[in-house]
This record gives C-alpha cells, sequence and structure tokens, in this order.
C-alpha cells in the first residue's frame, strides 16, 4: 500500500481456540505500532484514527485489532480474562513480527503482559491512561447482579473466573518483568483509573528506559492529546534505538 493510500486493509486472525480477531491494517516499514483499545471499545476511534495517520505520515506500518469479547471480534465481553486478551496478542505478533505495543486503558495492561510473557517481540511500548489498579479493584466495581458498566454506558456481566484472575494479577511483578522501554501517560484529572495507580507501575519498573507524562488537565481518554502523545512516544523511541 502507498504511502497516499488512506484506506485500511481489513485484517482477520484466527487464534489458536478457533476464536477470530478482526481490525485492519496500513503497511508500512516496521517495527510499527500495534494499537489495542480500552475495555467496551473497537478499533476504531479518535485516539487509534490519530495513531494510524500519525504511522502513514511516517511511512511505517499500524496495526488494529478488536479485542477478544469486543467489536467484531469473537468472545464475550465479562467472560474473557485479561490474560487471554495478553495471548491473543502475543499470537499477532509472532504472526506479524515486532511491534511496538500501544495500549490505551485496558490495552495498556494487556500490551503490559503480552510484553512481558515475549519481550523479544515487542521493541518498546506506550501505556495511555493504562488501566493498572482496576483489577485488585474490579469486584467493587460491579452491581448487585454481578455486571459492570464501561465508560461507553454498556453494562456487562463479569464472569467469576475473570474475577479469580483480577484478584491473583501482580502488578509489581509485572512491572519488573518489562526489560524494553516503556513510555506511559495519564492524565491529573483522569477519573475512571487514578494517575497515581500509573505512576506507582512506572516507578516499580527496575530499569531507567523509562519515561512518564502527567498531562495537565487530561482526562482518561486523552484523545486531544494524541497527536503530541505519538510525538513524544517517537522521540523517546529513537533515543533509545527501538
Amino acid at each position: 500500500m502507498s504511502r497516499g493510500d488512506r484506506r485500511p486493509t481489513p485484517f482477520a486472525h484466527c487464534c489458536a481456540d478457533g476464536v477470530s480477531l478482526v481490525g485492519d491494517r496500513r503497511e508500512g516499514r516496521g517495527p510499527g505500532y500495534l494499537y489495542l483499545h480500552g475495555l467496551g471499545a473497537a478499533h476504531v476511534g479518535g485516539k487509534s484514527d490519530s495513531l494510524v495517520a500519525h504511522a502513514l505520515a511516517r511511512g511505517e506500518r499500524c496495526l488494529r485489532i478488536d479485542l477478544r469479547g469486543h467489536g467484531g471480534s469473537g468472545g464475550v465481553l465479562g467472560e474473557v480474562p485479561v490474560r487471554q486478551l495478553a495471548a491473543d496478542v502475543v499470537e499477532l505478533l509472532l504472526r506479524c513480527g515486532p511491534l511496538r505495543l500501544v495500549g490505551s486503558s485496558l490495552g495498556g495492561l494487556v500490551a503490559a503482559l503480552a510484553a512481558a510473557a515475549r519481550p523479544e517481540l515487542v521493541p518498546a511500548i506506550a501505556l495511555v491512561a493504562p488501566a493498572f489498579g482496576l483489577l485488585p479493584r474490579l469486584h467493587t466495581c460491579l452491581d448487585a447482579a454481578g455486571r459492570m458498566r464501561t465508560s461507553e454506558g454498556r453494562w456487562f456481566v463479569v464472569a467469576p473466573a475473570v474475577l479469580a484472575e483480577a484478584r491473583a494479577l501482580d502488578e509489581a511483578a509485572l512491572a519488573r518483568s518489562l526489560p524494553m522501554p516503556v513510555f506511559a501517560a495519564h492524565g491529573d484529572a483522569d477519573d475512571v483509573i487514578p494517575i497515581a495507580d500509573c505512576e506507582r507501575f512506572v516507578a516499580a519498573i527496575p530499569h531507567a528506559d523509562k519515561a512518564f507524562w502527567r498531562v495537565a488537565g487530561g482526562d482518561h481518554r486523552l484523545t486531544a492529546v494524541a497527536p503530541e502523545l505519538w510525538q513524544r512516544f517517537d522521540r523517546f523511541v529513537a533515543a533509545r534505538g527501538a
């Protein structure tokens, strides 16, 4: 695909268990970006559109997918443990080759888990208002019927197995398992995921190849600062040869 062609190429991946993931991609030089959206969202949206335009302008490849249980992909929202989402990302990386992971909200947590599982496939990661701290308190987000509400206003039942996995997640150990450069951005006006949870996670990463952008007045979405976010991430990556 030429740099002047802005049309997406549909993308589909059949996971080892038969579940299909769908999305789109733009070709270009590598390693490029793999965008992972937030809870209840899908691969098309303001932030991901901005990242695609950024990648296109740079001539780099960009892949976006609907996570399992979201959008047009298979699976049921609320029944998919977060480690399964990360395993799906690892399958994609094994198929497509190394990619920089860009994860928003829940996608940030999924990106970190996938990167920790197969660090050789992830040159760098960008965590955009990542949902750290959410899983340990997931049970407090449910109503009397065991349902959770997404920021998009959608209600869904959370399965007991998902809750059990959430309670077992050790985020400090996860932070220590990320050897690659890590860039994080979080708004100090985020009313969904407290900025302190992201600051704590970044502080627990044991190496110095990390950066944290505290976005003054930024909300959970950070769509308004997306172009600057990608520029900051690219400068961060370039300075580290990743």
